[in-house]
This record gives C-alpha cells, structure tokens and sequence, in this order.
C-alpha cells in the first residue's frame, strides 16, 4: 500500500513546473513539545530577533497551562525562553481545582503581544478572564483581569469564544453565560484594540427569547455581530443583533439559513458578511452547502451561491470549517477555507474507547473568488499538505506578495503561487521528495509562513522529532 501512496504523491508532485532551487538555512535546533504545544504564532518580527509564541494547556498527572516565548537570533538560533503559568483561582497547591481555556492571542504595535485566558473553579463558584502580557523590552509578563464573577458550578460554566476582525484591529471575546431554563440568554462580550491590547468596549447584553447566541463575528470597525439561533429548530429560524458600544440592532434574513462560519468583511467603509451556509440543520456539511454576502447596513442577503465545483458537504467526519484569510484584490474577495474532520479510529477493547481522546485532521481547503455583489466566479481546491493533525498543523500556509498568492503546503507541495486567474498552481520551491509517510513528527508547520520584503526571504518552522523543532529561512527564489 505505501508504494501506491508514493507512486501517487510523486505523479502529483512532478505534475507541477519544475521548482527553483531556494536556499535553505536551518537554525539549530530546539526542544519543543510538538504533542501538547499548541497555536503556534511568528510574532514581534524585526530585523534582529523572531519570536516563536506558543500555548501549552494540557490536563492530567503532566499538567501544564503555560505561555512559551521563545527568542531566536538572526540565524535563528534560540536566544532564550520565557514562560508564564496561566493564572489561577485561589491559592497555588496541588489540590487547586481551577480550569483553564485558551482563548486566543493578539500583537500590539507597540512591542508587546497578549494572550487571553479564562480560569474557572468548582470550589469557589467563581470564574475570572485574563490578559496575559508580553513587553519584549522588558521580557516581563502581567497579568490583567478583564472580567469576573459566579457560575452555578464547573460543568454550568457557560462557553467562551474569540474572534479576529478581518483587517486584525481589533478581537473579541463572547462570554456565552449559562442558561438556566426559563432565564435570559446572556452574552458578555469583550472588544479589544489590537494596536494597544487594551480593552475599547465591554458589556452584557441579555435576550429573553428562546434564542442563543453561540456564533458571532467581529466587524473591521469594532462591532459584534451575534448569530442567534433557536435550539432545536428545523425551520431555519435565524436572525442578527449588531452591537457596539452605543447600542444594538436587529437584522433579519428573508429565507430559512442555518449559518455554519461567518466572516465580517468591508469594502470600502461598508460592511459586510460572508457566510457559509445551509437550509437544513439534520447534519453538519449540511451548514457548508452555500456560500453567501450579506450586507450589513440594509440587513440584506446579496446573493446566495450553490457551491456546486467542489463542496465541503462531500467531506467525511467534518466537524467545522474554518474562512483562514478574506483579501480583496481586482473587485474581488478571495476567500480562503479549510475544515476539520475527526480522526475515526478503530478501537479493539472497552479500555481503549474508555480513554480515548478525539483526534483531528486539517483539510481540505479551498480558495472561492467572489465578486463584490456576491456572485460566485470561481471556486478552487488547493493542493494541501495530507497529514496535518491539529491542533499544530494546519494544512497551508499563506503570504499574499505584492499581489501574488505564495502556498505552503510542506513536503507534498513545497511552496507554490497560484498564477492564471488563481486556478493553476506553478510550483517555486520544492523541499523533499514526497513520502507517503511524512506526517508529524518531521514535517513543517505550515501556518508558520512569514515574508520578509526587504530580504526577499521566508522564515517556516519544521518539527524534527516529537522533542525537537528548528526555525527555516528560504531565499533565492
């Protein structure tokens, strides 16, 4: 069987246009925790240091819930390391019972990065949010509370998202509180400048219909926009509340939609949604069938693209998708997505299923060309790394070069440009040839793609061994 994967991987491979050679110069390597480190992020990039931001938020008898930054060099040798326990709930002991989530990070513009967490305990009734912050400066962290205050019980401790605007200003983040039956649905909602990493507006709002509000997206201008949804329905129930720091409004849909990922998106000074989408909730492709553009200020839906090339709805065990990037160029949005799909293993004994944890996989992606009044051009399936287990690997990689589209998708694919209205794929820089067995450990980090324009160079990450990871610079091509 491995010799057809390699026969496979290695016609795909030659199918491209022959590669330049690059140059490659591997930093020395490094301990890394390729197992449990997760949400790898390239940040306070300049012309002396990168910094390798990463979380480790693990449970069990090898607990850890830390930041990791990590200092490299301009030949990206480790500096040094700097690590933060996430805050906790009481006193420090091995008997704490507090609980953790990562909630997403942000880079200010003045030197400093955040990351956001929420601790919660069962012993105290009680949950606090936090801002975590890096001054590389100083290399020092503190810790701010954001907000606080009581839940019925660990297991009644409501549900916590965070999103990005589009054009990265500003993030939010929705405290979705616990519903008692027969009590209002509550939202506390936090936004955040991303230039200054401090906090522009925050409030609760409260709703008394049977509506919850767990999707939501962040506008290019600060607002929230909160999907809400009637459980259990299959009429496709659905409608908007926009909310910013002045007050809320209401917007409708003049058809039954059931939203499965939306993105705030502006053209101009308008604003917009991009959505995809179903008119059925019986299963989860259902919510990727369509592709939409919704105009935020008139509250209506532009247009409502079949997406009929190639479909998420096709995809086993999918469990979400995700919209990666949205960029506007030639009067059309570019709108790059992958989904996740659960791993399904077969397990032989009760032991086994007892212990098992879920396993996700990234891809596949594809790339839709919108016009501006929402009509579908074009939609594209990018050749994408095949073994990406999350929550480290994504499938790509992607830097848009004074106008062009530079993929990484590892090993499979090396780096390519997406040339002839998008649709062919012109290999640039190849790395090995393709083996059927190249997954994690020893394969690149692919989200971890950076341009530098005044060196004409690509910095990538590669994990050497379930212990070891080294930063990669690519020039010459």
């Amino acid at each position: 069987m491995k010799y057809i994967y390699t026969i496979i991987l290695l016609f795909n491979f030659l199918s491209f246009s022959l590669a330049q050679e690059a140059k490659k110069e591997y930093g020395e390597k490094f301990e890394f925790d390729s197992e449990n480190e997760k949400d790898p992020h390239f940040v306070l990039l300049d012309n002396y240091n990168n910094y390798l931001l990463t979380v480790l938020d693990v449970y069990g008898m090898m607990a850890g819930h830390q930041v990791i930054i990590r200092k490299f060099d301009q030949k990206n040798t480790l500096v040094e390391t700097f690590k933060y326990d996430f805050p906790i709930i009481g006193e420090k002991n091995m008997f704490n019972n507090s609980l953790f989530n990562y909630l997403g990070y942000a880079e200010g513009q003045n030197g400093k990065v955040a990351v956001f967490t929420e601790v919660y305990s069962n012993k105290t009734k009680t949950y606090q949010i936090h801002k975590l912050e890096f001054d590389k400066a100083t290399a020092k962290f503190t810790s701010t509370v954001l907000a606080e205050g009581e839940i019925p019980s660990a297991m009644k401790s409501g549900w916590l998202y965070s999103e990005k605007s589009e054009n990265g200003s500003y993030l939010a983040i929705n405290y979705h509180k616990y519903r008692a039956k027969g009590t209002p649905d509550k939202n506390q909602l936090i936004v955040i400048d991303t230039k200054t990493l401090n906090v522009v507006w925050q409030k609760e709002v409260s709703f008394d219909n049977e509506f919850n509000s767990h999707k939501f997206t962040v506008t290019n201008s600060g607002k929230v926009v909160l999907v809400r949804d009637m459980s259990g329905s299959k009429k496709g129930i659905t409608y908007l509340t926009v909310i910013s720091a002045n007050g809320q409004e209401d917007k409708n849909f003049e058809s039954q939609i059931f939203l499965g990922e939306i993105k705030s998106v502006s053209i101009g000074s308008q604003e917009y949604l991009v959505a995809l989408n179903g008119s059925a909730m019986d299963f989860k492709d259902e919510s990727y069938r369509n592709l939409l553009l919704y105009d935020l200020q008139s509250g209506k839906m532009l247009n409502n693209n079949k997406i009929t090339a190639f479909s998420f709805s096709s995809v086993k065990n999918i469990t979400d998708v995700s919209i990666r990037s949205i960029m506007l160029q030639n009067n059309e949005m570019h709108i790059f997505a992958e989904a996740r799909t659960e791993l399904k293993e077969k397990m032989t004994t009760g032991f086994e299923m007892m212990n098992a944890k879920p396993k996700y996989n990234f891809g596949p992606a594809y790339l839709f060309v919108l016009s501006f009044d929402g009509q579908l051009k074009a939609t594209k399936k990018l050749s994408t790394q095949l073994y990406c287990s999350a929550d480290l690997h994504y499938s790509f990689g992607l830097a848009n070069i004074k106008g062009t589209y530079y993929v990484n998708a590892g090993e499979y694919y090396g780096i390519y440009v997406l040339g002839d209205n998008l649709q062919k794929e012109e290999t640039k820089i190849s790395f090995n040839v393709p083996r059927w067995q190249t997954e994690s450990p020893n394969q690149f980090v692919n989200q971890l793609f950076t341009y530098f324009p005044d060196k004409n160079s690509f910095l990538l990450a590669k994990v050497i061994s379930k212990g070891e990871m080294a930063l990669v610079n690519i020039s010459g091509f």
